[in-house]
C-alpha cells in the first residue's frame, strides 16, 4: 500500500469517527443528556458520510 493510500485511509477514519461523534453528540446520546443540536447532528452525519465515500474511493482496485 502507497504512502497516499494510508494516508487517505487514515484521514477517512478520522472522518468518520470524528463525524460520528458530532452527531452522537448533537443527538444528545454523548456527553450532557440535554445538549442536543440538529446542526451538529446534521454536520457530523455528513462528514461521516463524506469519510465513507472517501474510503471507497481510496481502497478502490485500479484498472
Amino acid at each position: 500500500m502507497s504512502g497516499q493510500r494510508i494516508a487517505g485511509v487514515v484521514l477517512a477514519a478520522a472522518l468518520i469517527l470524528g463525524g460520528g461523534f458530532l452527531a452522537l453528540a448533537g443527538m444528545g446520546y454523548v456527553g450532557s443528556s440535554g445538549d442536543t443540536s440538529r446542526s451538529w447532528s446534521e454536520l457530523g452525519s455528513i462528514l461521516a458520510g463524506l469519510g465513507v465515500a472517501l474510503l471507497f474511493v481510496v481502497l478502490r482496485r485500479e484498472r
